[in-house]
């Protein structure tokens, strides 16, 4: 497929996931993304449930050429939208969700194991991202790792006073740069910084009274944000003019504001890149051939797959083999050259231990939203 490099932000599991958060509290979300696909389903072909934009065929080209078309394909809006539709028993065989959400779907019965003796790229794929905690129970293995990234922060190398050894979250906690820090606006996000400046070992597991150490740091930053963002443009122009010269961002922007030349780095923090995975599922439910979910799987891991992930959406992929096919320079610039030094320092973003706890946390960050600034 020859088209000009896409701009990934839409993408994005975090920006979709708050978006679609968004549109759901409108009362908005089916309208926006009502399930899709073929209007009647074929008995011998399968559905895959996914965000949009994953529909390019690009993305499983192998299938397409094995099959003759894309498979069904119909969308989410993100994987609280996706949970609600299943359990209200909507029928598909594949699913899309990142491993913040793997294991809600897995105890609520949803998901299916796979076989990996029917993947022959499984051996190719990086180790990190198949030993994720949650991804494999008791030996089965419920999820394969597609595409990955990380979040980190992006600061202003002429505005900063910090050297690359010294490189940290506490950052986005510094008085002496009050009134021009910014955070994304996602309680995973926030929590996550803040627990790596707190010690805390465990942010997706912490007791009462690290929920309240994380909360006191949150709402100390809140009076130093210039402000939270959901659109990435937003913080780019903000650091672009010098506004905000440190804030929680993506691999994308550091790409962007790159590119214009301007004078910025992207963090490797010391306690840790908050990594994002997300990946296939096999849905216990499903009706298609078992033959072509595997095929689906298959291309999706192809290393032709991999290939377009990096060089046009700007995410990496789990394969090894598609970073030989990539171009070197697009990796380079995307800082994913070395993805064994990536993961040494990753913290890899996975499911909060129980929804009890999960609502602990959504309730401890619109109490810091709301407290003054």
């Amino acid at each position: 497929m020859s088209m000009e490099r896409l701009d990934p932000t839409f993408l994005h599991p975090l920006s979709r996931r708050a978006f679609g958060r968004r549109l759901a509290a409108l009362g908005l979300a089916a309208a926006w993304l009502p399930l899709g696909g073929r209007a009647a389903r074929a008995a011998d072909e399968i559905t895959y449930f996914t965000w949009s934009g994953y529909e390019v065929p690009d993305l499983h080209r192998t299938y397409i050429d094995k099959h003759g078309a894309a498979p069904n394909i119909t969308f989410f809006g993100d994987e609280d939208d996706a949970f609600q539709k299943l359990q209200a028993g909507f029928v598909a065989d594949l699913a899309h969700p990142c491993t913040y959400a793997v294991g809600r779907w897995r105890e609520a019965g949803l998901l299916s194991p796979i076989d990996v003796s029917r993947i022959p790229a499984w051996d190719n794929l990086f180790e990190p991202l198949k030993s994720i905690e949650g991804m494999q129970t008791d030996g089965i293995t419920w999820f394969v790792p597609i595409e990955w990234g990380r979040n980190s922060i992006l600061y202003r190398t002429d505005l900063v006073d910090i050297a690359p050894e010294e490189e940290s979250w506490s950052i986005l906690f510094d008085e002496r740069y009050a009134g021009r820090l910014a955070m994304f606006d996602g309680m995973e996000q926030a929590v996550f910084a803040a627990a790596m400046v707190a010690g805390i070992r465990d942010p997706f597991a912490m007791d009462d009274a690290e929920i309240q150490k994380v909360r006191d740091l949150l709402i100390r930053q809140k009076k130093l944000l210039r402000f939270y963002w959901t659109d990435q443009t937003v913080l780019e122009q903000a650091i672009a003019a010098g506004e905000v010269v440190a804030g929680l961002a993506w691999n994308a922007s550091y790409t962007t504001l790159k590119g214009q030349g301007l004078p910025v780095r992207y963090m490797n923090p010391k306690e840790g890149n908050q990594t994002w995975v997300c990946g296939l599922v096999r849905l216990k439910d499903g009706t298609g051939p078992e033959e072509k979910v595997y095929d689906f799987i298959n291309a999706e891991l192809d290393p032709s797959a991999g290939k377009f992930f990096i060089e046009q959406y700007a995410y990496a992929h789990s394969n090894r083999k598609s970073f030989e096919a990539a171009d070197p320079a697009r990796l380079e610039e995307l800082g994913f050259a070395h993805p064994d030094e990536l993961f040494r320092n990753s913290v890899f973003l996975r499911d909060i231990a129980s929804e009890e706890l999960r609502q602990k946390y959504n309730r401890m960050f619109e109490e810091v939203k709301l407290s003054p600034g």
